[in-house]
């Protein structure tokens, strides 16, 4: 299929496709709801007269739906509306002052990025597969964007279409959440055999049956990944129209300044916890009242704006209390006794005890079980002077250091939310002892920053429930559990200081690798491993001592609990590749392979990409050689940022607040070179092209050595480290610019080839998870290589046919020479 001009015959015809794919893929998703609605009304065997007319209301829809996709009158009359759509935006548009559009490059980059970010936190929050998954409504974004881009100025623009297909697309993602999927499992699995979690078994299945079980999540992250697509395309191609308002440079520093500003109010919304009906009120509002504010059909956006309102705001469950914290959300809920307890996306995180020293020798056996669990490590520490505990989440830890006689405790949480949930719900209220400090930090750069010296150190049951933004194969806990990780803690231990590690085990091998861990440390004794048993039958203890073995505690009353000796069993030989270290920190992945399961969903990706492109764009005809360069400046750029955020997040703490200030660091790297470049044009990009690939090496070798730079000041060490990690993004930046100031290129078909080559550059992240975080260094100098041999003049070079490299056709042929 060609893309047609802007005054083709059937120009329009694209929008109605555009609303076509995502009607069908929407429509798949409000069948499988009414499936699901019969199939759970009719399992549940009783038929009150309000079930029958839920029922009937939620069949009706799907009917509606089926309706709405086959009857030939809907369609006829959806073509006219759309048509009408496009056609009164394009006379707006023409009569828009210049003035006006380049202001608007900065609000439509803004609500561009501001939407891309908040789908991915949305999506995460919603449903925990896209927490393990979050590139992939990343890469969606990028496809949709970049889609759009490539058309700015070929087809006509319908931004009208974005808010009426994110209220639907929210309406039936909540319905399925919280209407459906509250009762079934269908939605809660996770497809993968090689990562584990504590409240997901999959890992234990064959791949038969994991594929089948996993069916309904691949529908689920198929017609996401498409609708998250079809809602961005028209923002980039809005976006893409703008960007020709101006010269290309400062349409190009407009653009970094709009995504610098949309990362900028994600940051404050996640500042002050604020809910989703915030992050898509920011977008809606800057759609509505700026973008859309002469637009005809402006109602359309109105009433589409009142019903997304309505569905975020909705009491789905209005007996639980959300908060969305910067890095999940979290649910609070009351027990049958009272006492607090915490879900995060859906499934079990905490819950908190009231064990006060005047309830001991006369409380239930299950709290007697609960304050032997919780006061274990101190038979090995009595009344110790000074405590840290690691995730010391609502403070159970806390209070049993407490009631155990400890001096000081410095309690590390991640995450601010949970704190502010335990210092208000916790019966024994620890976080308000004088003797205890909350330290809201990432636990790695908590060890590494203080100064302080323990006799216990003591890592709560950790579990991370989600991964961290642009780096989706991470947890927030990654880096914790490295051997780095915890030989740094185990140096701030006193002489004879203990390390107690309780982690409830959902496969043996993490048990391995903890043991093998604390085996290797040096002067370190023999560790002791305890099954005990706490909220599920593997969680275990692992405990070690410095200077002297530890051995297991002579009480009784821990046999009568089932507590049980498992030091040979985690001492037998483990494979050290499988040890997660700083460069390889995927402790949950049973052991060191290639990502399969990551790699058939991201196959799926590609498929649907190819389909997308297909069906917006067109595929037919040559691709420009000129315009390559700008692919696989996209390609190294996704990899480096993720090597950025990862590196950061260890040096710094992989806190929100760090990875938010690494993409926007990123960004002002790329915005200082387009500066450089607008001032002093370079005729070559030679220089910057060896800078980028030198910067690369140094950074690689940086990261296999962080001993490489190493100041006296720590203020030194940590603004060498932000320039070694992000000056490949200056250099890059400068080659980025020099090529789309040449005569002959186009701005949007530029961007539209970058944002397609960062979807590939994030499908190539996940080789980290077999190779390393460093190896992401080596395939981005891989990238800008071939980035660089395309930057080659292109006289004599004939254009390359799509048989030869895959990829999307963006551009007629002859279009942007760069001679």
């Amino acid at each position: 299929m060609n893309v047609h001009d802007l005054n083709g015959e059937h120009a329009e015809d694209v929008n109605y496709r555009l609303v076509r794919i995502f009607g069908i893929c929407l429509g798949i998703l409000v069948l499988t709801y009414s499936v699901l609605a019969l199939r759970l009304f009719i399992d549940r065997g009783e038929y009150h007269p309000v079930d029958l007319l839920l029922i009937s209301t939620r069949v009706l829809l799907g009917a509606a739906t089926l309706l709405a996709l086959l009857h030939p009158r809907i369609e006829r009359l959806c073509v006219r509306q759309i048509g009408q759509m496009s056609t009164l935006f394009e006379e707006g548009y023409s009569r828009t002052s210049d003035g006006e559009k380049i202001r608007f490059i900065v609000l439509v980059t803004m609500a561009g990025l501001l939407l891309e970010l908040v789908m991915i936190r949305w999506l995460a929050s919603v449903f925990p597969v896209f927490s393990f998954f979050k590139n992939f409504t990343l890469l969606a974004c990028f496809l949709g964007l970049g889609a759009g881009y490539a058309v700015a100025d070929k087809q006509r623009c319908a931004p009208a279409l974005v808010l009426p297909m994110l209220a639907l697309f929210v309406a039936i993602i909540t319905l399925l959440r919280y209407d459906v999927g509250a009762d079934t499992g269908f939605f809660s699995a996770l497809p993968m055999l090689e990562q584990t979690s504590i409240s997901i078994w999959m890992d234990r299945l064959d791949w038969l049956t994991l594929l089948v079980q996993s069916a309904p999540l691949y529908l689920l992250l198929a017609t996401s990944f498409i609708l998250c697509a079809c809602i961005c395309y028209p923002v980039g191609q809005l976006g893409g129209k703008l960007l020709h308002s101006a010269p290309a440079l400062k349409a190009y520093s407009l653009n970094l300044l709009g995504s610098i500003l949309g990362v900028a109010a994600l940051f404050v919304m996640s500042l002050f916890w604020l809910p989703p009906v915030i992050w898509f009120t920011a977008i809606a509002g800057i759609l509505l009242f700026f973008v859309l504010s002469q637009d005809a059909r402006q109602p359309v956006g109105i009433a589409s704006f009142c019903l997304l309102i309505v569905v975020l705001s909705w009491p789905v469950q209005p007996e639980i209390q959300r908060l969305y914290s910067p890095y999940q959300l979290l649910e609070r809920m009351t027990k049958p006794d009272g006492l607090m307890n915490i879900l995060s996306g859906g499934s079990y995180y905490q819950k908190v005890f009231n064990l006060p020293e005047s309830n001991r020798g006369h409380e239930s056996e299950e709290d007697r079980y609960v304050r032997a669990y919780y006061e274990f490590p101190f038979n090995f520490k009595k009344k110790p002077e000074r405590v840290a505990i690691v995730g010391a989440g609502s403070g159970n830890d806390v209070a049993a250091a407490l009631r155990m006689g400890a001096s000081h405790v410095d309690a590390i949480e991640i995450d601010p939310a949970i704190v502010y949930l335990g210092k208000n719900n916790h019966p024994e209220h620890p976080y308000d002892d004088p003797r205890v400090t909350v330290i809201v930090n990432d636990a790695r750069n908590f060890f590494r920053t203080t100064h302080q010296q323990y006799d216990l150190i003591i890592y709560g049951v950790l579990d991370s429930h989600t991964a961290l933004s642009h780096a989706s194969n991470l947890r927030v806990d990654s880096y914790v559990y490295t051997r780095e990780g915890i030989t740094e803690a185990f140096k701030l231990l006193k002489p004879d200081g203990v390390i107690s590690i309780s982690f409830a085990l959902p496969n043996e091998s993490l048990g391995y690798k903890l043991s093998h861990i604390l085996q290797g440390i040096p002067g370190a004794g023999k560790p002791l491993s305890v099954r005990v048993r706490y909220d599920s039958s593997t969680t275990t203890a692992f405990v070690t001592q410095k200077g002297r073995d530890v051995v297991m505690p002579a009480n009784s009353e821990f046999a009568a609990f089932g507590f049980e000796n498992v030091s040979e069993h985690f001492a037998q030989p483990y494979p050290e590749a499988s040890i997660p270290t700083d460069d390889w920190p995927f402790f949950y992945m049973i052991s060191r392979t290639y990502p399969v399961s990551y790699m058939i969903a991201l196959g799926m990706v590609m498929l649907l990409s190819y389909m997308f492109v297909r069906r917006t764009i067109g595929l037919n005809g040559p691709i420009e050689r000129s315009y390559l360069p700008f692919f696989f400046l996209g390609s190294g750029f996704m990899l480096v940022e993720t090597k950025a955020i990862t590196e950061l997040g260890l040096h710094l703490g992989g806190t929100w607040f760090v990875i938010a200030a690494t993409i926007i660091l990123v960004l002002v790297m790329a915005f200082l070179a387009n500066l450089l470049v607008q001032r002093k044009p370079l005729q070559r990009t030679g220089y910057a092209y060896f800078g980028l690939l030198a910067s690369l090496v140094v950074g690689y070798f940086y990261a296999r050595n962080h001993d490489l730079v190493v100041f006296s000041s720590p203020l030194a060490s940590l603004i060498a480290s932000c320039v070694l990690l992000t000056i490949p993004m200056f250099f890059s930046g400068i080659v980025f610019s020099s090529l789309i100031s040449r005569a002959g290129i186009n701005i949007s078909t530029a961007l539209s080839y970058n944002l397609m080559g960062a979807l590939f550059g994030g499908l190539m992240e996940y080789n980290s998870m077999y190779f390393g975080f460093a190896f992401l260094y080596l395939l981005a100098a891989g990238f800008y290589f071939l980035a660089w041999v395309f930057s080659w003049n292109p006289a004599g070079v004939p254009a390359l046919r799509l048989s030869a490299i895959i990829g999307p056709r963006l551009v007629p042929k002859g279009r942007g020479s760069t001679r």
